[in-house]
């Protein structure tokens, strides 16, 4: 287990040294981009994206997602603005606020308010065709968020080359969640040719300096899982990528599959002799967990999926002591039914030596948390 902390941990500087150095080629490539930018008033970092950076209507300033996101933890959150220190707009405050600014033609306010029509916000109806002519005259006016969401829109109507039109013009004025969804359109071959190797760069540069960016995680883990557009296979990277996005989004089946499959991978490349991995750093759990939610989800099967085989298999042996199981009915974890033992004494130690950081337990109140459960 030691060995296999050093390793990931070395795997992971190795990636960051590679997403910095790809990141300081696309910048130098692109030099406008950090021209176009704000610096946070906090810690004086680039601000990379509107969608990172929420604006503070009291005093019109705004921070980067790094520096905003302690504000809304509950534990710590204020009615007071962190820069101006004075109390926060309420929603019909924000609305007197932005109503007068948009109407004057202001692009952030026209893409704040269009925001607010598209999702039914501030006591706002929902007014889609309001949104889109609210987003289209601040994108008329160079606003970059306001270009991202009407990619957005492009891609609900399947129109995907004018998706990544817009798209390509938001990420090339330092919008990063923009060129994440190019990049994952570069690697689908949505609305452009295919292109793996330029899908790679687009979705690391969006990782990197835009951690929100979810699907550009999911596709650049799924490319390091199958060792696409310049990757060596790399299961510790491709986890690393994958799991901020499975935990936080709505997923196909396929991508829950790609993600069991990957931690089952990452399980073999360090324990290929075990029957079971050791308690405490065992895959299985979170690995079955998201097998048999794709096949619940899943209209189709997969018909290559190991599940059949682990569901017989984790049956044979105490979990605990590794004797074989002889009753028809073994004791199993209830919550994550992916453990079992020849004893309640087994059962208690087990928790107790690590299965409880195993146990999707935690898992499924996170996600009954976001509402995915």
């Amino acid at each position: 287990r030691a060995i296999k902390e050093k390793d990931m941990e070395r795997e992971l500087l190795l990636e960051d040294q590679r997403a910095s150095k790809v990141v300081e080629e696309y910048l130098q490539e692109n030099p406008s981009i950090l021209e176009q930018v704000d610096d946070c008033p906090i810690c004086l970092e680039p601000i990379f994206g509107e969608a990172g950076a929420p604006s503070f209507l009291c005093c019109g300033k705004k921070i980067c997602q790094s520096c905003s996101d302690p504000l809304y933890d509950s534990s710590v959150s204020s009615d007071t603005c962190p820069l101006c220190r004075q109390e926060l707009p309420s929603e019909g405050e924000q609305l007197s606020i932005v109503s007068p600014k948009a109407a004057e033609g202001k692009a952030w306010a026209q893409c704040k308010l269009g925001v607010q029509y598209d999702r039914g916000w501030w006591g706002l109806a929902v007014d889609k065709p309001k949104a889109e002519s609210l987003f289209r005259s601040a994108a008329d006016q160079g606003y970059s968020h306001a270009k991202f969401l009407l990619g957005v829109i492009e891609t609900a109507r399947a129109n995907y080359s004018e998706a990544c039109r817009w798209w390509e013009a938001a990420g090339s004025q330092g919008h990063m969640n923009a060129l994440g969804h190019l990049g994952v359109n570069y690697y689908m071959g949505c609305g452009v040719a295919k292109d793996d190797m330029k899908a790679v760069r687009l979705m690391t540069v969006s990782s990197k300096l835009q951690t929100t960016e979810r699907r550009a995680h999911e596709m650049l883990g799924e490319c390091f899982a199958l060792g696409v557009g310049g990757l060596d296979v790399s299961m510790v990277r491709a986890v690393y990528y994958m799991k901020p996005s499975i935990e936080g989004a709505e997923l196909s089946p396929d991508s829950m599959r790609l993600y069991a499959t990957t931690l089952l991978e990452m399980s073999d490349t360090y324990y290929p002799d075990y029957e079971i991995p050791p308690t405490g750093d065992n895959n299985l759990p979170e690995a079955l967990f998201w097998y048999r939610r794709a096949n619940a989800e899943s209209t189709n099967a997969d018909p290559i999926s190991p599940l059949e085989s682990y569901e017989s298999s984790i049956k044979e042996l105490c979990a605990c002591c590794y004797k074989t199981l002889s009753t028809d009915k073994p004791k199993c974890c209830v919550e994550c039914k992916a453990v079992y033992y020849c004893s309640r004494e087994c059962q208690a130690a087990d928790w107790k030596a690590g299965h409880k950081k195993d146990c999707v337990k935690s898992l499924k109140k996170r996600l009954r948390a976001t509402g995915l459960f």
